[in-house]
């Protein structure tokens, strides 16, 4: 990023920037291709917000804001050089020119002491993942990950979301608010953060490094509210996690597009924010 004052755009990335070919809403044909792994293309955007993320990241001024770790972050495929600084592990990690920042690791350790152990929560995950093999027949088996010292999520299979949705969903939150951490079911990802890991923490850490004024954001989940709250103004597709929860907020605008044609929307807005 260059120099001086001004604002940042900070963005999270899956179902906001870049879309999946189910979520982006349109034949993905026509779309440009950011993302391969396995040797299949898993994310795209449109045209249109491909140049405009062009000239945010050459603005020196844009910030990907992810819950994805550094190593799924680097998949990624930028116009140009990729942003000098990006936020991965949703605040846990700080990217500085794609190596982790030390003094930012230290932080986030001293913030995390007082939650519950990662390994009490993993083996919450491993309990919940059970019940659904079992009340899914035939179904495979979740697949229960942690990023190592700050958050757990559970990878589930075709079937298992609706019998996650409801009583245990419901129940599994209120267990793990009791220890410290956050719940959030983004597509088949089922998250367990720990309250004090945010986005916002991070970006602000960025802020005050570059010396800027501030930022504006933009995100589509609830692992987003304190990054979209923390903004000086923000935006949310029309889609996605908090839409379906009826979260709602007068600092933020909702977009008026759903999928491809949001972030598209959105790569605008931000390159607006921050020209």
């Amino acid at each position: 990023m260059s120099g001086g004052n001004g604002l940042l755009a900070a963005s999270d990335l899956d179902q906001t920037l870049v879309f999946s070919a189910r979520s982006a809403g349109v034949d993905v044909a026509g779309l440009v291709e950011v993302e391969e792994y396995e040797g299949r293309v898993i994310s795209y955007v449109t045209p249109a917000a491909w140049a405009l993320l062009g000239d945010l990241v050459a603005s020196g001024r844009f910030l990907p804001v992810t819950t994805r770790t550094p190593e799924q972050y680097a998949r990624i495929r930028w116009p140009g050089a990729a942003p000098r600084y990006a936020v991965c592990a949703n605040g846990g990690v700080l990217l500085v020119d794609g190596a982790p920042d030390a003094a930012w690791a230290q932080v986030v350790r001293d913030r995390l002491s007082g939650c519950a152990p990662l390994a009490q929560v993993h083996a919450e995950l491993a309990r919940l993942a059970g019940e659904l093999v079992t009340a899914v027949p035939g179904s495979e088996d979740p697949a229960v990950r942690s990023v190592p010292g700050l958050f757990g999520y559970l990878v589930l299979r075709e079937g298992q979301r609706p019998e996650l949705e409801g009583t245990r969903l419901g129940d599994l939150t209120v267990r793990l608010d009791g220890w410290g951490y956050a719940v959030s079911l983004q597509g088949r990802k089922l998250y367990a953060v720990p309250r004090p890991l945010t986005k916002s923490a991070a970006v602000a850490e960025v802020v005050s490094r570059r010396g800027a004024t501030g930022f504006v954001s933009a995100g589509d989940s609830l692992l987003d509210v304190d990054l979209l709250v923390a903004a000086r103004a923000a935006r949310r597709p029309r889609h996605g996690e908090l839409l379906r929860a009826g979260w709602e907020h007068p600092g933020v605008e909702l977009t008026a597009a759903t999928g491809a044609a949001a972030g598209e929307e959105i790569a605008r807005w931000l390159a607006g924010a921050v020209g």
